[in-house]
Order: structure tokens, then sequence, then C-alpha cells
């Protein structure tokens, strides 16, 4: 009896635990590693993802990508992005900041494969004059 009502109460809080833990309260998603994506923050996940993969921002905004997932990533403007830049995103944040409205494609180098549009990881961010 003793043994069942322990069993009992670890799956309970197991089940509270793992709730709480896909519970993002973010409306960009949820990002990895205590990274929360907000409106100029995109997080890799564990899941080998941008989050959000998609962003708007005005002309002028600096958009930092933070590393929620572990492992080696980069940020890398694809073929026909209306800027180039590679970003190594081994730990902690890289950022750029965009002037031009246009669209700007994005891959991981190590998770995505170039292309218009990318595929594996990637994203879009869309500036707004």
């Amino acid at each position: 009896m003793r043994s069942s009502v322990i069993t009992v109460a670890l799956g309970a809080a197991g089940a509270l635990l793992l709730a709480a833990c896909g519970g993002s309260t973010s409306p960009y998603g949820g990002g990895g590693g205590g990274c929360t994506p907000t409106t100029t923050r995109i997080c890799t996940t564990a899941s080998l993802q941008f989050s959000p993969a998609t962003l708007t921002v005005a002309a002028g905004t600096t958009v930092t990508w933070e590393n929620g997932g572990g492992g080696a990533h980069t940020v890398t403007s694809a073929t026909g992005s209306a800027d180039t830049y590679d970003l190594a995103l081994a730990a902690g944040t890289v950022s750029h900041q965009f002037m031009t409205a246009g669209t700007y494609n994005f891959y991981c180098k190590n998770h995505g494969v170039n292309g218009t549009p990318p595929t594996g990881m990637h994203g879009t961010i869309t500036v707004q004059p």
C-alpha cells in the first residue's frame, strides 16, 4: 500500500513538472535553455529550429539571436537575402541591425541548407519601412 502511494505521488509530480516545462507564455513560441523569444529576440531550440521562425520588425531594429538549444549554430544570410551576414552562434547571443526594408532569409550552416528559401534550420525576418 505504501509503495502504491509513493508511486502515485511521484507520477503526479512528474506530470506536473512536464506540464510546467512545456508551457511557454511568450506569444512567439517557446525557446530553449531558458531563452524566451520576443519581438526582437530569436532563440535556437534543441529541436534545431529558430523560434520564432518568422519575425517582422521596423527598419533600424537590432535583432538578437540567442543559443537556447545548445550546440554550435550560425545565423547566415541566404541567397537572395536583402543583406549579407554570417554570425557564429556557438553560445550566448549575436545581433544584427536591419537598416533597410526588405525580406531577410537566414539559416544555420550546420543544420540547414542555403536556398531561396533555405531549408532545414532557417527563418525569415521582414523589415518594414
